[in-house]
């Protein structure tokens, strides 16, 4: 749910949709700031109710972009308002699914190995992701192209962190946002995710390792800052510069920057 106080007031109190949020507000280095109702992240857009459904068609979005692999689309396939134009495109190929399910999620937690162990397991395995995340991605570099046209439109993946975190890095930097201005706004989905993430450890209560579960999962639906730092740093050592690396991976030049701030910018 998007129902944060900040100097903008509160925004989309009614749309209980996982971690969305408007890029709106956001203070770019050059003194703009980024429009309201142009940019939105958030979590899946799945069984949603009535209401969000009606909340969403009111902001008459131009595009969707579904970050998620196509089997967790299958599994939970999202609600597209009429006349907006979805395109599902992987951020990232893994060799396993992606789809969450209680069953095979406690599958990945070896009993045998202390809680800490496993804590390290699973951050290596987002660390993995994140450093493969902003590397020609198709997703992201489509998302840029729809930029290009001053289109309306919303980005995101299961939970609207990992996936949909690194795109929103880009797009912020690309803008003009500073460092601790980006990380800021990675870092809140752990704040619009904590009814949520309460919810997904809760399931498992009545598994018979539950205990043990307890102090592993909460980490798995949050975001750290590790990750953030894995993933900059490596566009970091490989570039030099988040501009150069824009410029190589993308062919995001001055030009294009410039054009967006007209549109996506005041």
């Amino acid at each position: 749910m998007y129902n944060k106080q900040d100097d903008y007031g509160v925004k989309y109190a009614d749309i209980q949709i996982d971690n969305f949020r408007d890029l709106g507000g956001i203070t770019l280095t050059n003194g703009m700031v980024i429009r309201d109702n142009m940019i939105f992240r958030s979590g899946e857009l799945y069984n949603l109710s009535q209401t969000d459904k009606a909340e969403l068609d009111k902001l008459e979005i131009d595009c969707i972009f579904d970050l998620r692999s196509f089997d967790e689309v299958e599994y939970k396939p999202d609600y597209v308002p009429q006349g907006t134009t979805y395109y599902n495109i992987p951020a990232v190929e893994t060799r396993r699914s992606m789809v969450i399910k209680p069953d095979s999620v406690v599958k990945m937690i070896p009993l045998w190995l202390p809680s800490a162990v496993s804590r390290g397991a699973f951050r290596m395995r987002f660390k993995h992701l994140y450093r493969k995340f902003p590397f020609d991605n198709p997703a992201y570099r489509k998302m840029f192209e729809t930029m290009d046209e001053g289109k309306k439109f919303l980005f995101h993946c299961t939970a609207g962190k990992d996936r949909t975190g690194v795109a929103s890095m880009l797009i912020l930097f690309a803008l003009g946002a500073d460092l601790e201005t980006v990380k800021n706004d990675y870092m809140l989905s752990n704040f619009y995710r904590a009814e949520s993430n309460a919810k997904f450890v809760g399931q498992f209560a009545e598994y018979k390792h539950y205990k043990k579960y307890r102090k592993i999962l909460p980490m798995t639906g949050n975001v750290e800052m590790k990750y953030f730092d894995s993933c900059y740093n490596k566009i970091i050592r490989k570039y030099g510069t988040i501009k150069n690396f824009l410029l190589k991976q993308y062919g995001i030049d001055d030009e294009r920057i410039n054009k967006w701030l007209q549109m996506y910018a005041m």
